[in-house]
């Protein structure tokens, strides 16, 4: 991954993360595939996450993070889909009574610097750089993951939110109906100009 980041001329520091981007929704509980059929849903910005949601028989749409939360009260969308911390700081339990804890897709943030600069460092600096780095995406993960609990017990506990866990899941069926769109992600790359599109693909599997 630092190999690919670097021809685009950037130095990755570290990995830190938004965290599991997990599902919750006004409707009913999702366990399967099944429950997904025409769910509302928000989903973020993003074409390969359209097209997951779709997949799994979604009504997907793409809507502003700001105006979510009243579609989501006023029943213009049904559900959505971000990391535990996302949907507390925006008070979206308080209009989505059920939440599927399922990990399909990690929000992952890349820390990075311009390779120029870098490049310009000492190797004394760049070791500097690089020691920070690593220590501020440690202690990033650390904050985000610290604190998903306590948000889970406060949420059953004033919201009333039904929490669904992974294992309860028929996690299978999800995978299933996403099946190739690894590879329809890497057309899509290509028709948006990346010829290097397989070469990222692998480098997360």
């Amino acid at each position: 991954m630092k190999e690919i980041l670097s021809e685009y001329g950037l130095h990755c520091m570290g990995i830190a993360e938004n965290g599991f981007r997990e599902l919750t929704n006004s409707v009913r509980e999702v366990k399967s595939v099944d429950d997904m059929k025409n769910l509302k849903v928000r989903v973020a910005g993003s074409n390969l996450l359209m097209e997951c949601y779709k997949r799994w028989g979604a009504d997907a749409t793409n809507l502003n993070w700001s105006e979510t939360y009243t579609a989501l009260q006023q029943n213009t969308v049904e559900g959505e889909e971000n990391p535990l911390p996302a949907i507390d700081a925006a008070s979206v339990q308080e209009v989505q009574p059920y939440c599927s804890m399922w990990d399909a897709i990690y929000d992952c943030l890349f820390f990075c610097i311009n390779q120029d600069i870098y490049d310009g460092l000492t190797p004394e600096q760049q070791a500097v750089v690089d020691k920070a780095g690593r220590m501020a995406v440690e202690y990033e993960r650390y904050i985000n993951r610290s604190g998903a609990n306590e948000i889970m017990n406060r949420w059953e506990e004033k919201n009333g939110v039904t929490f669904t866990a992974k294992e309860d899941m028929d996690i299978d069926s999800f995978k299933e109906a996403v099946e190739g769109v690894d590879q329809w992600f890497v057309e899509e790359l290509k028709n948006q100009g990346y010829d290097d599109g397989q070469e990222l693909v692998d480098a997360f599997k």
